[in-house]
């Protein structure tokens, strides 16, 4: 897909990236200068995968060949992106890793966020994947309401359909759910505040609140949260809100056996506990997404197993 680019403009935008200026930033200026989500994007990553290949497309003309049309080199696949977290993890990504998400937990106040409830402690941190582990996000009464406010609403669950946009039942993720609105009840409202006060993202970066029921056997295969630029029904979701920076998974109930939140690049497993969630955060300030962020919903063995998850964006959330 070719994208003309008038001279001045990409010249702005590769120093910007050499800069590692903040996409926001760029992407800010573009908007005002006439691209949509899409090419932006697209310009973007070209700039950002290769700042010497962008360069050269346009480094030869002069203000009187202002335009040059860019062909945008295609995002990696998923396949692509396990391949690249495999051999990070084999080069030391556990340890020393410099990736930065954008969305990081306020570690340095202690061990404990004060809340209105109590205070929620961290049981766990994990530099990369960037993963923190919460005692007390919700009471156990608040786990309970929300089961019950989702259970009369719960249908298949669905996942994007990469292709052509929308939704589709896929064997891929098996379970039940229903969206909870932001702020529509008490107890949403209250829920979404505590969210950003832990998390710091703000309430309108915000994706509606989702419930799900896992039963026995019920499973979410390994995926990525984030948006593949190159997947065209994952790109048309970047419209709302930008990419997704980070994810809360909240557990609503102990599980008898099975239902783990699974990092398998990196072997990291975390077993749901009623109130508990757990936190990760994948996308930085250049909207890079980290694929160590590969995770799967362990298939629940015994019992069943209720979650709500909140996606958060880079951008407000419509």
């Amino acid at each position: 897909m070719a994208i003309s680019i008038n001279l001045e403009t990409a010249t702005w935008v590769h120093a910007r990236v050499v800069a590692q200026a903040p996409f926001s930033e760029i992407h800010e200026v573009l908007g005002r200068r006439g691209y949509d989500e899409f090419q932006i994007r697209r310009i973007y990553d070209a700039a950002l995968r290769d700042p010497d290949g962008f360069k050269a497309g346009f480094s030869r003309l002069s203000p009187s060949q202002p335009k040059v049309a860019h062909a945008a080199p295609k995002a990696p696949d998923s396949q692509a992106q396990r391949a690249q977290a495999r051999a990070e993890v084999g080069a030391g990504a556990r340890a020393g890793s410099s990736f930065v998400p954008v969305a990081p937990i306020a570690l340095a106040a202690g061990h404990a966020i004060s809340c209105e409830h109590g205070d929620v402690r961290v049981a766990f941190h994990s530099v990369r994947p960037y993963v923190v582990l919460f005692n007390n996000v919700l009471t156990h009464d608040e786990c309970d309401q929300l089961i019950a406010e989702a259970k009369p609403a719960l249908e298949r669950a669905k996942v994007i359909d990469s292709e052509r946009g929308g939704s589709k039942v896929d064997d891929r993720r098996t379970s039940e759910l229903t969206v909870l609105m932001r702020g529509t009840t008490p107890l949403l409202a209250r829920i979404d505040a505590r969210i950003t006060r832990i998390t710091g993202v703000p309430v309108a970066q915000g994706e509606d609140l989702q419930v799900m029921r896992y039963g026995v056997g019920a499973e979410y295969t390994p995926h990525f949260d984030y948006f593949n630029l190159d997947r065209p029904g994952q790109a048309l979701h970047l419209a709302n809100g930008g990419q997704r920076i980070s994810s809360l998974v909240i557990y609503l109930n102990d599980v008898e056996a099975g239902g783990e939140t699974v990092f398998p690049e990196v072997g990291l497993s975390v077993a749901p506990a009623k109130g508990s969630a757990v936190y990760f955060a994948y996308t930085d300030a250049q909207s890079r997404c980290d694929p160590l962020s590969f995770h799967a919903g362990a298939p629940v063995l015994r019992g069943e197993k209720w979650i709500a998850t909140r996606w958060m964006r880079e951008r407000a959330f419509t």
